[in-house]
């Protein structure tokens, strides 16, 4: 759009004795400038993602966002610097939420596995072994599903085992009617959920009264769900936003 901008000037007394060259470098700067627009994960095969990259999708991408919940410190009185100090390291409880079923998440996790794992060193044959699980886990969108995967992490060590045994012990029938995707006006409900370590899962369904549950047309679609008091930050309901423009691929949503 900016170099159809350009045409007119371009096509002025002055400019029609501009040299060939110069045209060309303008007309090459105004695709890189457009170029220079996209994300990595439409312009680079998901082989050539840095671990930065990965962790960018898989942390805060149109497909993952994070909820903070930060304990209220009280700052001590008087000078003990020493106090002062530990009172700056505010205990937090983070919650990062990702759509797995999404072909960016999943890729991201492949390349993450292959850097860690370091797949440039493997031998032929563990390389092949690699990459048909690699193929598969990417293509194994499930058709009627869409899962989405909570990672909780803490910076305070004390919380980590009152997080694992709570979510541990969570059940289907405990989030049945508490966690939502809501898109729209429509509040769609889990099918399922299943705890993991460092993390759950929700499992929703893919169609929601007979119609698929985003469509390109769809603003956004909202993530809610309750979680419990850690540390006396009190419990509540996290709310995550994600922007359906932003979550399209090759024209067509991922989720």
């Amino acid at each position: 759009m900016r170099f159809i901008a350009m045409l007119p000037m371009l096509q002025n007394t002055r400019t029609r004795r501009m040299p060939p060259c110069i045209l060309f470098l303008l007309f090459l700067s105004a695709g890189v400038s457009i170029s220079l627009g996209a994300e990595f994960w439409e312009t680079h095969d998901y082989r050539l993602w840095s671990q930065k990259e990965c962790e960018r999708l898989l942390e805060n991408s149109p497909w993952a966002k994070g909820y903070t919940l930060n304990q209220v410190l009280v700052m001590p009185q008087g000078n003990d610097r020493a106090t002062v100090s530990g009172a700056q390291h505010q205990p937090y409880v983070k919650y990062t939420a990702q759509f797995q079923s999404a072909s960016p998440i999943r890729m991201a996790l492949v390349r993450k596995m292959q850097i860690e794992k370091k797949y440039e060193n493997m031998s032929d044959a563990e390389k092949q072994a690699f990459d048909k699980k690699a193929e598969e886990f990417i293509s194994s969108n499930p058709a009627n599903s869409i899962v989405v995967y909570v990672e909780y992490t803490t910076n305070h060590p004390p919380y980590e085992l009152d997080l694992a045994h709570w979510w541990q012990s969570q059940t289907t029938a405990t989030y049945k009617n508490s966690a939502y995707l809501i898109v729209n006006k429509n509040w769609i409900p889990i099918i399922s959920y299943t705890p993991a370590q460092g993390g759950f899962q929700f499992i929703f369904p893919r169609e929601f009264n007979g119609k698929p549950v985003l469509t390109n047309e769809d603003k956004s679609v909202k993530l809610e769900f309750p979680y419990p008091n850690i540390g006396g930050m009190g419990e509540g309901r996290a709310f995550l936003e994600f922007k359906v423009k932003k979550m399209l691929i090759k024209s067509d949503v991922a989720y």
